[in-house]
């Protein structure tokens, strides 16, 4: 039980450690981009709080990705690596372990996107507008643009719905303005919590409903792509373990989750732009078959 623990808290410290490291280069570089809102309403001890404040929001979208790289930095300690083989040979596995270590993790980010992190943030942004913006501090109108049956369009705000067609004639009616009005039509869907996405995942807007299932799949799904990482990565430790060093597991580590990164943005982006199925998003779901795929070609 002494190595059990030893592991999981070597390897959740090492996850720590990188996040800490990340937190405080994103904290630095987002500071600097504060200055030039410095003035009469906005002071260093404002943009501070703030940084502090949206600081969580800001280092979710990297959670899973340091958890990768710490998790594999880990085993660079060579006693870490022989605690380790000692627990395999006794009949540890490797997605046992995978399993052990990332959870928690998994777990505490699905998580943030329910507590603490969205009223925090929402609360940290309002703050800021308020002190830095010179505009007025009313909440924008939001509108919704479907294409009618018949040819037409109609645009539905909180206000009223008209709708035309391709002759011009112009009809105003109210009667999909009440159902608008009690939407959480927020321009940053991040902000929401997946209960707000969830009682909204059911109006009869087409392309809000696109939006808000398509998040609620993203979140739901895409740390199985971080998890399927680390195990090719961990797969490639114990087999290769002589000729990585520590540079190359952060190449691989930053490099691999960067580019899923960039993937999973893309199919989000496609989605919305192009109208595509949401379930489209869930393609997370395809790097299991690859991750056995390739450990029959590298196998301990």
């Amino acid at each position: 039980m002494k190595v059990y623990r030893y592991i999981i808290f070597r390897s959740l410290l090492s996850v720590i450690g990188v996040l800490l490291i990340i937190s405080a280069i994103d904290f630095s570089f987002n500071f600097f981009s504060q200055i030039e809102d410095i003035g009469e309403n906005y002071s260093y001890k404002d943009a501070f709080d703030f940084l502090i404040a949206s600081q969580p929001y800001r280092i979710r979208e990297s959670f899973y990705l340091c958890a990768v790289v710490g998790l594999l930095a880990v085993f660079i300690d060579q006693n870490f690596l022989r605690a380790f083989n000692a627990l395999r040979q006794a009949g540890l596995s490797k997605i046992k372990f995978s399993v052990m270590v990332f959870m928690p993790i998994v777990i505490l980010g699905l998580l943030s996107y329910e507590y603490v992190v969205p009223d925090l943030t929402r609360h940290a942004f309002d703050e800021r507008k308020a002190k830095v913006s010179s505009e007025s501090t009313q909440a924008p109108t939001m509108i919704e643009i479907e294409k009618l049956e018949s040819g037409g369009y109609i645009i539905i705000s909180e206000d009223l719905s008209l709708s035309f067609d391709s002759t011009g004639n112009v009809v105003i009616k109210n009667e999909y303005s009440d159902e608008f009005s009690n939407l959480n039509y927020n321009a940053n869907l991040k902000y929401l919590t997946f209960s707000e996405l969830w009682q909204n995942s059911y109006s009869s807007f087409e392309n809000f409903n696109l939006k808000i299932n398509t998040e609620i799949l993203r979140r739901s799904v895409n740390f199985i792509s971080y998890f399927v990482i680390f195990l090719i990565g961990l797969q490639m430790l114990l087999t290769f373990n002589k000729t990585l060093n520590i540079n190359r597991i952060l190449v691989y580590g930053f490099g691999s989750c960067l580019i899923y990164r960039f993937a999973e943005s893309l199919v989000a982006d496609s989605i919305s732009v192009f109208n595509l199925p949401f379930l489209l998003q869930a393609f997370p779901l395809l790097m299991i078959p690859i991750y056995f795929l390739i450990k029959k070609r590298i196998s301990v």
